[in-house]
């Protein structure tokens, strides 16, 4: 579901090397006579070696189950506080639907048919609304969410700056696969209206990572309280509020 100059060497070199040879002209008194010392110079600082680069940050293996992500919603709730949309995008698995050309609504809407979509699946909680977003598309769409809470407001689920507020797990059920979910919410303004919504993202471990399946876009506090008060035994069979 995402942005580096060294310092220059100098060296110089300074030579001072004189001598005043005795002169031989007759009369001339001894005291003209001199040697004069050469001055000894420093030699040239060492240049230094290469700055060596820093070991990279090894990537934590990642595990199944409940406790397994709860280990990687740590990488969650990083990458919301930081608004990185691609993280999402990058994890997401791409669904694909093959057009009729009949439908109405939805993504196929005016497509010709046997017109073929791909992209990461996302509904509206409580609505027939869904779609199928590119990963560029749906990581510009995170950011664009991430950016636009309002902090300063506040409610009975806490500051309205987007953040991990839980975890949940949905089992498969004959209406959809089981799934490990992280609720993601704030509050946003619209013309006079302040409305909390949330993002239900649903995660599989697949093939030793966590990958992202769908979202569920709960755009109003109506249907984000479901997932916000840990109340809803349709939507999850185990549920916590993430502590970090």
């Amino acid at each position: 579901m995402g942005r580096l100059a060294w310092p220059a060497l100098l060296t110089a070199a300074i030579v001072a090397s004189l001598a005043l040879a005795a002169c031989d002209g007759a009369g001339e008194p001894p005291f003209l006579t001199e040697t004069v010392t050469p001055v000894r110079t420093a030699p040239p600082a060492a240049s230094p070696g290469p700055t060596p680069s820093p070991s990279p940050v090894a990537t934590p293996a990642e595990s199944g189950g409940l406790d397994g992500f709860r280990a990687f919603a740590a990488q969650i709730a990083a990458a919301v506080a930081t608004g990185d949309g691609a993280f999402f995008a990058e994890r997401g698995l791409e669904d694909e639907m093959t057009c009729d050309g009949s439908e109405e609504l939805g993504p196929c809407a005016g497509q010709p048919g046997g017109t073929v979509l791909r992209g990461i699946p996302g509904a509206a909680a409580q609505s027939d609304a869904f779609g199928l977003f590119s990963p560029a598309d749906y990581a510009d769409l995170l950011a664009d969410w991430f950016a636009a809470a309002n902090p300063s407001l506040s409610d009975e689920y806490g500051s309205g700056a987007v953040t991990l507020y839980a975890l949940a797990h949905r089992p498969a059920s004959p209406g959809g696969e089981e799934a490990y979910q992280a609720i993601v919410t704030g509050i946003f303004t619209s013309g006079p209206s302040t409305l909390r919504q949330a993002r239900i993202l649903s995660f599989q471990f697949l093939d030793g990572s966590w990958r992202l399946t769908r979202e569920l876009f709960a755009t109003v506090p109506q249907t984000a309280d479901a997932y916000l008060s840990g109340a809803c035994a349709e939507c999850y069979d185990d549920w916590e509020r993430w502590e970090g």
